[in-house]
């Protein structure tokens, strides 16, 4: 294994860590909205879920296109191995598709920002 791909490990530990922040930052939302919907203690009032849930997915869009930069680079190096680039190539396709996906969640959020629509109603937060 050679220095790169150590390097590309690296990366990958980072993102999980970060996934794992924006998993507990879901978790928490819809355990807010829970608690709203039972007319208990909320967690976040409604205006700061919205910046909590605007942050989560940002978050989330960033760490797609860094894992799009990681898959490309694991893309190339098996490049110049030589290997059955495929299933690289097959990755990169579901991450812009990710990409993609993320991109028109954050554009929900725009169109519903200070609506009176709810946060984890419109869309789901993970």
């Amino acid at each position: 294994m050679n220095n790169r791909q150590i390097e590309l490990l690296n990366s990958q530990f980072f993102i999980s860590f970060i996934l794992s922040i924006i998993l507990l930052m879901s978790f928490l939302l819809t355990y807010n909205e829970k608690q709203k919907l039972l007319n208990k203690k909320m967690i976040f009032t409604t205006g700061s879920s919205q910046y909590v849930n605007l942050l989560n997915r940002i978050l989330f869009t960033l760490i797609l296109f860094y894992n799009l930069y990681i898959n490309y680079e694991q893309y190339q190096l098996e490049k110049e191995k030589k290997s059955d680039l495929s299933p690289f190539r097959n990755q990169i396709y579901a991450t812009i598709l990710n990409i993609l996906s993320a991109l028109i969640i954050l554009y929900v959020i725009y169109q519903t920002w200070n609506t009176s629509n709810e946060t984890a109603s419109i869309e789901n937060t993970i």
